[in-house]
């Protein structure tokens, strides 16, 4: 019995090793697009590496429970499998590799609801959606959505500073101060803050004792928290260029990376307070 046991773990982890050559082989160049978005210099994406081992970590702790629930194949991942093919097949034709991203997305949960069934899938339902913060939006989607989150950037930043009595102005997400012009750009737009927060208070909300509706609330919090992280962030760096003259928070340096993760420990605190109080 032993032997049998054996011999079928050994047969199921030969098969799960073969799709995933195939898979590979089928998605080679998305896979390389997704990797050069990841290391990309104003990349939102950086934690992208990260995120398929959160989701082995969650599937590892429920491994006890998943051993105990039968194994049984469902067809309904047939039918998702087929429409990850079919976006997968319009993405190479269009060259648009995030169509091709995300139908890796679908074609990972379809292949898990074919292979393990509805029961084992539903178990592990948090660490196959986490997995969606994985693939990148289009640079189109990221421009649209970037751009009202800068203007807001330099109006907030432009009114704290103000309240200083410190000579400035904005334009759009133009700044202008004594010390000369400040540019608030994707990077300082929030968005990549927002992608960050998003992933962290879905985890937050995942692991916390609380009810459903205050799990989604977690989550849904993590959008103005982020918000407010890059609101505190651009003062910090124009004050930095008031005083210190320009070069002192141009990308790169001290003051403009330090601030960035300065106000990351700050929202990711406040992320944690906000699950402290609902529970």
């Amino acid at each position: 019995m032993e032997t049998l046991k054996s011999n079928n773990k050994a047969v199921n982890i030969g098969g799960l090793t073969l799709i995933g050559l195939l898979i590979a082989f089928a998605y080679h160049a998305t896979i390389l697009w997704m990797y050069q978005r990841y290391m990309g210099a104003d990349s939102y994406y950086s934690h992208g590496f990260i995120v398929p081992f959160v989701s082995l970590f969650f599937i590892y702790q429920q491994k006890d429970i998943l051993s105990k629930t039968p194994q049984k194949t469902s067809l309904a991942g047939l039918f998702i499998l087929l429409f990850a093919l079919l976006l997968h097949i319009l993405g190479t034709a269009l060259y648009i590799f995030s169509i091709s991203g995300f139908s890796l997305f679908f074609l990972i949960i379809g292949l898990t609801l074919f292979l393990f069934g509805g029961a084992r899938t539903k178990i592990i339902w948090f660490p196959l959606l986490f997995l969606v913060f994985m693939f990148p939006l289009p640079m189109a989607v990221i421009g649209t959505v970037a751009f009202p989150l800068k203007i807001m950037a330099a109006k907030a930043g432009v009114w704290i500073v103000s309240l200083l009595g410190i000579p400035i102005y904005g334009e759009g997400f133009n700044i202008f101060i004594p010390a000369g012009h400040l540019l608030v750009g994707n990077p300082c737009s929030g968005l990549r803050s927002l992608i960050a927060f998003l992933a962290l208070g879905s985890i937050c909300a995942y692991m916390a004792s609380l009810s459903t509706i205050k799990k989604w609330l977690v989550f849904l919090l993590a959008i103005p928290i982020a918000l407010l992280s890059n609101v505190i962030r651009v003062p910090i760096l124009i004050l930095a260029s008031h005083y210190w003259g320009l070069k002192a928070a141009a990308p790169g340096t001290f003051v403009h990376t330090g601030s960035g993760m300065l106000v990351f420990v700050i929202g990711f605190l406040l992320l944690l307070a906000t699950v402290k109080v609902l529970e």
